[in-house]
């Protein structure tokens, strides 16, 4: 046998030659391809064991006036962490949109798709509606009763930030160029001089651009609203037996331009929820987390407004706002914001930080807030606020009850047809759907030209004959209705009569029992004047019954051996009539007058139409026994 055993064979060497597909590959080659694929399947495992274990990333995403903050986060049971964030100055949402996904690209290699979005322009709000929080109306109706709710709140936001606020907030101006700014306009209207807008002032005073100011008053005219629809959002709860609603709401254009951007970039915004409230809600843990017999009132420190916020047991239960308006953090009008809660016997004072440039002011003024108010008061840094921000926002947007008002994505959706980007797909696909059909039926036409006239030809022949035959077969089927239709009104009378004559001939075969239950009746308290049977109608079974006594008990007791002896017959006594007359001897007593009917017959349809109709049973003969009689009373 030739050949070489496998123990004898030579080890393969790093330059050996393997045949892959055909082809000769070296070993080395390929054995580091197989470590890349493996490395790759690893790198797939280990992603679908953490999908699998219920890590869902977000994208966290805070719009401010002055700039976009964004964090991705991403959580498991038990677990949540902050993986990567990202701060952008622009201006226009979608463009600070782009650069903070470029710098979280570069920090981790996590791509969400769910976004979550606290914006400083939803504003929330406490809400008196006429609604129980337990039965809420259907949304479309709860929108409509927040607009009305809602839109003097955001027209107040809006009114806060004039252009040298928003000039400010984009870091065109600087507070001390500010005040410049607003001295000029002072001496301008003081020496009457033409006064000049904001904007052409502080381009006078070379303190800004043509840019910075063409941004603020774009900006602006999103805060203004012009359009005047909202966008709502609503949380209702009982507070100490009282309904509670919270509202928030944003202008529809700045709504729309939010989901549009995130749409173009293959994102979902499930979620928006107001950037107040949200900064100083208590977070799961830390020392953020209240007692619950304890109430906190926290004081967020935004730009241009101050928004106080009452909580009792971590829920709001009120809040109030006001504006800053170029003055200095003071703690005796801090301390006014909180005179309607000054009541409160045990609370917890707060003040919120967003800002790091209010840092020192608050912390200043913390040791004097709690002499005005007499509540411990504590400072909650810019770093911590929003170290806690991203993970309530999270929270918030994966819970199903959350506490604060939001606007959920899937219920402004009321129908497939009102999304903006299904009716553009829709149109796409109708289009190009159309194009295919209309070239389909065009070769079709051309194909079937020659073929259809004639077919039309034998189908127009054909369709004379069947309508031929059609009308000849009406005609003849109406003639045989019209034939059943006499016979079967020849043929009711004779089953009627039929059923008649059976019911007489049964009654004549009974009436010789009947008429000796009826004498063997007939005692010393009661006589039988006369008996008829009915003849009105198919029923011939019924008989009537009439007899005098001379007592009332008499007459009782008549009728009562009638029922018991005329039971074991298979007759009833129904329609009985005891009434008061004279009898043959003009003797004062009482009349009897009662039917005898087939005990399993209805007892009023028994009778005859006459009695029926009336209730009472027809006038008896003159007297003795008679079947065709007819009884008169007196």
């Amino acid at each position: 046998m030739t050949g070489i055993s496998e123990d004898r064979r030579p080890a393969a060497s790093a330059h050996a030659v393997a045949v892959e597909d055909g082809k000769p590959v070296p070993r080395r080659w390929l054995a580091k391809a197989k470590a890349r694929a493996s490395a790759a399947r690893a790198r797939l495992a280990s992603l679908r064991a953490r999908l699998g274990a219920g890590e869902q990333p977000w994208l966290l995403l805070a719009w401010d006036i002055a700039s976009l903050k964004a964090a991705v986060h991403v959580g498991a049971a038990g677990t949540s962490r902050i993986v990567a964030t990202a701060e952008s100055k622009q201006a226009r949402f979608a463009d600070a949109l782009d650069e903070v996904r470029t710098l979280l690209a570069g920090q981790s290699g996590v791509s969400p798709r769910r976004v979550a979005l606290a914006a400083r322009t939803l504003l929330p709000g406490v809400i008196d509606l006429p609604v129980a929080p337990d039965k809420p109306r259907p949304a479309r109706q709860m929108r409509e009763l927040l607009r009305s709710e809602l839109e003097p709140i955001l027209a107040e936001f809006g009114g806060l930030w004039s252009l040298g606020a928003l000039l400010e907030a984009r870091g065109h101006l600087s507070p001390v160029d500010r005040e410049r700014v607003t001295l000029e306009e002072a001496v301008r209207r003081e020496g009457r001089r033409t006064p000049l807008r904001y904007g052409e002032t502080a381009l006078e005073m070379a303190l800004i651009d043509r840019a910075g100011l063409d941004e603020c008053l774009e900006l602006q005219g999103h805060l203004q609203n012009l359009d005047g629809d909202v966008v709502a959002g609503w949380r209702g709860r009982f507070a100490a037996g009282r309904p509670l609603w919270l509202g928030c709401g944003v202008a529809a254009g700045n709504h729309r331009h939010w989901r549009e951007a995130l749409a173009e970039r293959n994102l979902c915004l499930t979620v928006c929820l107001p950037l107040a409230w949200l900064v100083s809600e208590p977070t799961s843990s830390g020392e953020d987390r209240r007692d619950g017999a304890v109430a906190t009132i926290c004081l967020e420190l935004h730009r241009e407004e101050v928004v106080a916020v009452h909580r009792q047991d971590g829920a709001v239960l009120a809040t109030r706002s006001e504006g800053r308006l170029e003055r200095r953090l003071r703690p005796d009008w801090l301390a006014r914001l909180l005179s309607e809660w000054n009541s409160e016997t045990r609370c917890s004072l707060e003040l919120v930080c967003l800002h790091a440039d209010d840092e020192a002011a608050a912390q200043g003024i913390c040791d004097d807030l709690s002499l005005c108010t007499g509540y411990p008061a504590r400072l909650r840094t810019a770093g911590e606020t929003w170290q806690g921000v991203w993970f309530t926002l999270a929270s918030e947007a994966a819970s199903q009850a959350s506490r604060l008002p939001r606007i959920v994505e899937r219920e402004l959706r009321d129908s497939l047809w009102k999304s903006h980007d299904f009716r553009r797909l829709a149109g796409i696909g109708v289009l190009v759907a159309a194009l295919g059909v209309i070239e389909g039926v065009q070769q079709y036409r051309l194909y079937r030209l020659n073929a259809t006239v004639a077919e039309r030809s034998r189908l127009e022949r054909e369709k004379s004959q069947t309508s031929q035959r059609e009308s000849q077969f009406t005609a003849e089927l109406n003639e045989l209705a019209a034939s059943l239709d006499a016979s079967r009104r020849q043929l009711e009378p004779l089953v009627n009569d039929r059923e008649r004559l059976t019911a007489i001939v049964a009654m004549r075969q009974k009436l010789p029992d009947l008429l000796l239950l009826l004498a063997e009746a007939v005692g010393n308290d009661a006589v039988l004047d006369s008996l008829r049977n009915s003849k009105v109608g198919s029923n011939a079974t019924s008989v009537q019954v009439v007899a005098w006594s001379a007592s009332y008990t008499g007459a009782q007791a008549f009728v009562g051996r009638i029922a018991e002896r005329t039971h074991a017959q298979g007759y009833a006594v129904a329609q009985t009539e005891i009434v008061e007359r004279k009898g043959r001897n003009n003797k004062l007593g009482h009349e009897v007058n009662f039917w005898l009917v087939p005990a399993g017959d209805d007892l009023e349809s028994a009778l005859p139409p006459a009695q029926a109709a009336t209730g009472k049973p027809p006038a008896n003969p003159a007297g003795g026994i008679s079947a065709g009689s007819i009884a008169v009373r007196p």
